[in-house]
């Protein structure tokens, strides 16, 4: 796979994929929305609505009708990559962060892959306004995160993937994993104007 973002004259980006590559990003961003969505149906524990006794009076967050969401930070080891804490040291903190920006931030993240998605066809030349090419770079590094976070990446995973046996099951995500940053990193080349 060698496919690369490039810079038109007319500014803008284009990309050309091979079916094969259109079908593999179709799968990636399906399950990324899939984990996005089935991971939102975490509900709050009464202890959760002991914490706040206005919202649990009124059913709502601070009596105000604002949806607030989980305070607890994703079991799931990519969902907690993907939606960070906000304070690390403060517990209390990046409980109430949580609550009022867990729910958003899924739904943004699963408007960006589907708008990718939108975009993405079968294969061929896709050419993208700058709001779509922003969409292609959060959804890239999105996917980068998750398959990194499974994979346990860091810094020599190189070294770590050259040695593993041929027929190792974790190779191809390895490989797919480099393929993403390749896109990335192209896409970042050709938004900085680089053709």
């Amino acid at each position: 796979m060698s496919s690369r973002f490039r810079r038109a004259r007319s500014g803008a980006i284009t990309l050309t994929l091979e079916p094969v590559e259109a079908a593999v990003l179709a799968n990636l961003i399906g399950q990324i929305i899939t984990l996005l969505k089935d991971g939102d149906d975490r509900e709050h524990s009464s202890a959760e609505s002991a914490d706040d006794p206005l919202a649990a009076a009124l059913g709502t967050g601070f009596g105000f009708g604002l949806d607030h969401g989980p305070v607890r930070p994703p079991e799931d080891e990519v969902l907690a990559r993907l939606l960070p804490e906000g304070y690390r040291d403060d517990p209390e903190a990046a409980a109430e962060f949580r609550r009022f920006t867990e729910r958003d931030l899924r739904a943004r993240k699963i408007a960006v892959a589907s708008t990718v998605l939108s975009t993405l066809g079968s294969g061929g030349k896709i050419t993208l306004d700058a709001d779509r090419a922003q969409a292609w770079l959060l959804l890239l590094n999105d996917l980068r995160l998750a398959i990194g976070t499974r994979l346990s990446i860091a810094e020599d995973y190189e070294a770590a993937a050259a040695s593993l046996a041929p027929d190792d099951p974790q190779l191809p995500m390895y490989e797919l994993y480099e393929w993403l940053t390749w896109l990335q990193d192209s896409l970042v080349r050709a938004l900085a104007g680089d053709r």
